[in-house]
Parts: structure tokens; C-alpha cells; sequence
């Protein structure tokens, strides 16, 4: 019988004997009861035993997390401060309660936007620079290849990771025979803002490109590099070849045109000479035998040789323009039109005025004398009026001088403010004013040689005013 069972029977009937035989059927359920508690007893002790055990393992396994926790939140903390110091304007990041989980999470969540947006505008640089026409790469010091793109992969006819094992002077012809200018290169560079050198690449196969490389010295982390953008030259190269043939054709034509020119002078000059003279004699001679109409055709037959005598001075200084040497020094304009007006007939009651101011400029003299001349002697020959009158002014522009030569003479028709600067085009008869139609086109060929340009402002009956400009 359970032990408790008997003490209780004991203290209060005096033992199990004394119990009445009705009451066993009630004993042996109590006792059944007793039994039952404890082994329900036993059992909840040892449950006790079990969870005290499993409790402390978990504490300590808790600890142990929580340190690790710890760890991860000191870390993730560094590396957040890491990333803000990073961001211009941000002002700093502040983590002082290690409590704040969600505010760590939100910058967490915050700063992995930021890398993705990052890693995709450096995707999209990345992207255009492989798209680049130029070659683009970076070196260390030694010249070691830290970076290069797609085009560079192409000219040197390498996979790119085969480039990264290499050195520029393995590749550059700049370098390749000569390994002691990379060192001097290197300094230039460092010295220098920017430099850009000419040279040839080579590709494994020994093929070359002309190439124009421009680079510049970047330090990072107490690091140096050479950033370098290289291009292809070699249709440059072709077209100036292909110029360099063209400018000595041009000399050889030049040259034979002179020689023409000089040869088709003297050989049409001295034909002109003699019937000029003979013209002469035979007014001087002979005139008192000849008849009005005979005289008079003896003078036209003079002028037409003093006419084509001029054109062919005006053909000759045409071919000139451009071509041969000229001698810029200061020259002044006011000194070379009060020249001009001493050579030049002037016709009574014809005035001429000029700015007291007019500028000393840098010019040819010879040619500053053809252009004004010309234009003082047209505004002359071509001006009836009793008080005619012809005005040189000048304005100051910031890259060139504009003058103007102004009369009041009978003017230009506007359709023909073209035609007259083109070569043997006259506005009058031939006989008339004993003109070329030459003089306007030398002044236009000398102007635009001067990289300036002319044009005129004019009409029936309301004079002319030439203006042209010379660089300064």
C-alpha cells in the first residue's frame, strides 16, 4: 500500500486492520489516486530537471547571440558611416542608440538603393566608354594595365583579360624601342597638365596604326595612374600625305603659271611697243596727208594699245596676288593715302577727305597701296559731278578693321554689284574710260588673301561706297 496512504490510516483508525471490510472498494481508489499523483509527481520533478537544464543552454545560447548581434550591429554601423562619408553634402551619419534596429535597417535599405543606382549609372560609363572610337586605357606607374575597353581590345587584337596581364611598353612603339623614354614620359606627365604625343601601336601580330595619344596623370590613394585616350590617325595621316602631294603640285603649277605669265607679258609687250611707236611716227609724220577720219583712227588705234598695254599689267599683278612674298610691318594707311592723292590726277573741283585718325595697321605695304589706290581712282574716273567728292573713314572692330571709301559719283546699278569684282567685266564701253575690268579684282583677290572680305553699297544716282575688311 502507498506509504502516505498507511501513514493516514494509522494516525486516524489506528491502522489497516480497523478499516471496515465496505471500505477497502473506497481504499484501493485512493490509493490508486495516490499512486497516480505520484508518479504524476515524479514526473513534473523531472520535467523541472529537464527544462532547467534546456533553459540554461538556451540562456547561454542567447548570450552567446547576443554578442554576435553585437558584433553584427558594430559592423554594420562602421560600414554605414563608410558609405555616408562617402556622399557629398550628407552632412555625416549619426548612430548613437544601439537599440535602433529599424533606423539601422531603414539606412541599410536606404544605402542599397544607393549602391544599385551606382553600380548602374557606373554600368551605363562603363557601356559608353566600351563604345568609345577611341582607345581608352589606364596604367599604373610601372605601366601595368589596370583598365582598358572594348576598342582598345580591338586595336591591340587581345582579349582584354590578356591586356590586363601586360605593360604599355609591351604594345607602344613609343616605348617599345626605346625603354628609357617611358620614365621620361612618365615625369612629363606628372609635370604636365596634359600632354599629347604621336607615334605607332603594335597588335600581336605585328601589325601597326598611326596613332595621337592624349593623356593625363590622376593620383588616388597615394597612387599614380595614366589616364590615356588614344586615336586612330591614320586617315589624318593618308589626307596629309594626300595634302603634302596636292601643295607640291600646287608650287609646280604656281611656279609654271609665273613663268607663263612672264613669258606671255614679254612676248605680247613687245609687239604692243612696236605699233604703238609706229602709231607715232606716222601721226608725227605723215599726219599732214592724212584726212580727220584718218587721224582719228591713229588715236583710237593708240589708245587700244595703251589699252591692252594696261591689261596685260593688270593680268600680270593678278597672277602675282597671293603668290609671291610680301613684308608685313606697321604701315600707316593715313600716310599711304596722302601718297596716293600726290601720284593720282585729281579733276578740278573734285575733293578728297580723309580721317585725321585712320589707323597704322599690319599689312604689306605694296598691296594696302593697290587696294586704295584702285578704289580712290574709281571713285574718280567715274565721278561727273562739279564738286565731287570722295571720303575715306574707318571703324575699329574687334578682330578686324573696316574701312569704307565713299563718293557721290553716278553709283552702281544693284544687278551689277556682282559682276563688277569679276575679271575684264567693265560697266562702261571699252573705248570710253580706257578701263581693264581687272583693277576690282585684284583689289577682292588681295582683301580675301588678307582673310577679309569687300562689298558694295550703291544705286543709280545715290554714289558708292566700297567697304572692306583686313584682319588684324
Amino acid at each position: 500500500m502507498n506509504r502516505l496512504l498507511k501513514r493516514q490510516l494509522r494516525r486516524h483508525v489506528g491502522g489497516i486492520e480497523n478499516v471496515p471490510e465496505n471500505m477497502k472498494a473506497f481504499l484501493e481508489a485512493v490509493e490508486r489516486s495516490y499512486n497516480h499523483y505520484e508518479d504524476d509527481r515524479l514526473l513534473l520533478e523531472r520535467s523541472m530537471d529537464i527544462s532547467s537544464e534546456e533553459l540554461e543552454l538556451s540562456n547561454q545560447k542567447l548570450k552567446a547571440d547576443s554578442v554576435r548581434q553585437q558584433e553584427i550591429l558594430s559592423k554594420l554601423k562602421n560600414s554605414l558611416k563608410t558609405l555616408f562619408s562617402l556622399q557629398a553634402g550628407n552632412g555625416g551619419l549619426k548612430i548613437e542608440d544601439d537599440d535602433d534596429i529599424l533606423g539601422i535597417i531603414d539606412l541599410i535599405e536606404k544605402q542599397t538603393k544607393r549602391i544599385i543606382e551606382v553600380e548602374s549609372e557606373l554600368m551605363l560609363v562603363n557601356n559608353l566608354i566600351d563604345h568609345s572610337t577611341d582607345s581608352v586605357q589606364v596604367v599604373d606607374e610601372d605601366g601595368n594595365f589596370i583598365f582598358v575597353n572594348q576598342e582598345a581590345s580591338r586595336r591591340f587584337n587581345m582579349p582584354k583579360k590578356d591586356i590586363m596581364n601586360a605593360k604599355v611598353q609591351e604594345f607602344s612603339g613609343i616605348f617599345k624601342n626605346n625603354p628609357g623614354r617611358w620614365e621620361k614620359y612618365k615625369s612629363e606627365v606628372k609635370e604636365k597638365d596634359h600632354v599629347v604625343i604621336t607615334g605607332e601601336i603594335y597588335n600581336e601580330n605585328g601589325g601597326r596604326m598611326p596613332v595621337e595619344v592624349s593623356t593625363r596623370f590622376i593620383e588616388h590613394e597615394n597612387k599614380g595612374y595614366i589616364l590615356a585616350f588614344s586615336r586612330d590617325i591614320t586617315e589624318r595621316k593618308k589626307a596629309e600625305e594626300k595634302m603634302k602631294e596636292a601643295v607640291e603640285n600646287l608650287k609646280t603649277v604656281n611656279t609654271e603659271l609665273e613663268n607663263f605669265a612672264y613669258v606671255v607679258s614679254h612676248d605680247l609687250k613687245a609687239p604692243l611697243r612696236g605699233i604703238g611707236s609706229l602709231t607715232d611716227w606716222m601721226i608725227q609724220d605723215h599726219s599732214k596727208n592724212l584726212d580727220g577720219n584718218g587721224k582719228e583712227m591713229l588715236q583710237l588705234m593708240k589708245q587700244r594699245v595703251h589699252r591692252l598695254h594696261n591689261l596685260i599689267e593688270g593680268i600680270l599683278q593678278y597672277s602675282k596676288v597671293g603668290r609671291t612674298g610680301v613684308v608685313k610691318k606697321e604701315i600707316s594707311i593715313k600716310k599711304i593715302i596722302e601718297e596716293i592723292i600726290d601720284s593720282v590726277e585729281v579733276k578740278e573741283g573734285m575733293n578728297i577727305e580723309y580721317s585725321e585718325d585712320l589707323p597704322t595697321i599690319l599689312n604689306d605695304e605694296t598691296t594696302m597701296r593697290q587696294v586704295f589706290q584702285n578704289l580712290i581712282s574709281n571713285g574718280i574716273k567715274y565721278n561727273n559731278n562739279k564738286e565731287g567728292i570722295i571720303k575715306i573713314s574707318y571703324s575699329d572692330e574687334e578682330s578686324h578693321w573696316q574701312f569704307c571709301v565713299e563718293d557721290n559719283g553716278e553709283g552702281i546699278d544693284k544687278k551689277y554689284h556682282d559682276r563688277i569684282f569679276k575679271i575684264f567685266q567693265t560697266l562702261t564701253t571699252e573705248d570710253s574710260m580706257n578701263s581693264t575690268g581687272i583693277g576690282l579684282t585684284i583689289v577682292k583677290k588681295i582683301i580675301e588673301t588678307n582673310q577679309g572680305e569687300i562689298w558694295v553699297d550703291s544705286d543709280i544716282g545715290k554714289g558708292t561706297r566700297f567697304f572692306f575688311t583686313l584682319k588684324k
